[in-house]
């Protein structure tokens, strides 16, 4: 089973957004040995010797995990824009992908009820007023050159100035997972399946032909009585 079909690379980073720049970013290097460096106009990358982690033309599966606090702020903000990119060694753009996102509605009587049910776990702090986001970024590819780092950034909508309508948040993650071809993505996902039954076929298989070559060895032929041998 190891060599029909590999593991899918798996990888989960928290994400920090820079808050200094006018769309807050945060950059996670998927590479090791290799540090992403960000100055206010460019994007170098400082690199070592590394191999590549995901083939050309490979599809990518990526998800975003937001915690928002309930806040005011947040829900008169509504709608912002969340974008991931790909970025290779000199800081080219070889994919991106981007989805609007929004707290899910309450209204004030729900709020309230809420949290008056709520409110002595919010008082002794094993609860708190927050909303988890989750977004999966879909049309992402690995392009011919190496990824070095994916950016993530926040992006207000249009009606805003450069610097408003940037929502808080409390903590962010990435999960990035490379998506295996069709066959190879089946048999990893039933390879349990697939290795029990191989190995019962192959055990019967075995069995069939040892019984049919060593056939007279394991079940010989007794004599008849008209062949028994009579005496002078």
């Amino acid at each position: 089973m190891r060599r029909v079909v590999e593991e899918p690379i798996q990888m989960t980073e928290e994400l920090s957004f820079d808050y200094t720049k006018t769309s807050p970013e945060a950059l996670v290097p998927i590479v090791p040995y290799v540090g992403c460096l960000v100055s206010s106009e460019e994007f170098s990358i400082v690199t070592h010797e590394f191999r590549r982690l995901v083939p050309p033309n490979q599809k990518l599966q990526l998800a975003i995990s937001l915690t928002l606090p309930e806040s005011d702020y947040n829900r008169n903000l509504g709608v912002f824009q969340v974008r991931v990119e790909l970025l290779t060694i000199n800081g080219n753009i070889t994919s991106s992908s981007s989805q609007p996102c929004i707290l899910r509605f309450k209204s004030s009587h729900i709020r309230f009820v809420e949290t008056f049910l709520k409110s002595m776990f919010l008082l002794a702090g094993y609860s708190s007023e927050t909303q988890d986001l989750s977004l999966r970024m879909r049309g992402l590819t690995e392009g011919t050159k190496p990824t070095i780092c994916i950016r993530v950034t926040l992006e207000q909508r249009a009606e805003f100035r450069p610097g408003a309508g940037i929502p808080e948040i409390y903590s962010a993650s990435m999960k990035f997972e490379v998506e295996l071809p069709f066959f190879k993505r089946m048999i990893w996902n039933w390879r349990k399946t697939v290795f029990i039954w191989t190995s019962m076929m192959l055990f019967i298989m075995q069995l069939l032909i040892l019984l049919v070559c060593c056939r007279p060895v394991i079940f010989p032929r007794g004599r008849s009585n008209g062949d028994t041998p009579r005496g002078p």
